[in-house]
């Protein structure tokens, strides 16, 4: 069974993943060490070489290199995938605003109907003061002529509240 030194310097227990990612990463450093050897030299490394990288790759410093650029890694994915995440809810959310709100206001229909209802309620209370303006005595004329006045007037603020909304 053979030892790896570089693999027990870096990761610290079996739940470290910022060591397993560093650990990769000084793979991935190994690898393209041999291919660049290999491309510029035609040949494998030899026995100097290998000796010359282990000898780089395992000082104090080049070991915290590969964990920190683990971390850095490690940071970069978890912030990706927190952004995605959070895009996708504000998303739902958004969608499910305009649902209620679409729900929540009358439709034009309604809204039309609700007018011509309260128009009508009024013509209607307009003529019954009218009746009794025309068949009581003179101060219970005046009355419902001030009266018949004030809702003209409510109706004419009524109105104008319905022209803003629509």
């Amino acid at each position: 069974m053979r030892y790896n030194f570089i693999y027990d310097k870096l990761v610290q227990n079996r739940n470290d993943l910022i060591g397993i990612i560093a650990y990769g990463i000084y793979k991935q450093h190994k690898i393209e060490f041999i291919t660049g050897i290999k491309e510029s030299k035609n040949r494998e490394p030899n026995e100097e070489e290998c000796n010359a990288f282990f000898v780089t790759s395992t000082t104090d410093s080049q070991l915290g290199k590969y964990r920190n650029d683990a971390e850095i890694l490690l940071t970069e994915v978890v912030l990706r995938t927190a952004e995605e995440e959070i895009n996708a809810r504000e998303r739902e959310i958004l969608l499910d605003y305009k649902k209620n709100i679409k729900e929540a206001l009358p439709s034009n229909f309604k809204t039309i109907a609700l007018s011509v209802i309260s128009s009508f309620i009024f013509s209607a209370i307009l003529a019954i003061f009218f009746i009794l303006g025309m068949t009581s005595e003179k101060e219970i004329k005046d009355v419902a002529e001030k009266a018949v006045t004030t809702i003209i007037q409510q109706q004419g603020i009524i109105a104008d509240s319905l022209q803003v909304q629509k």
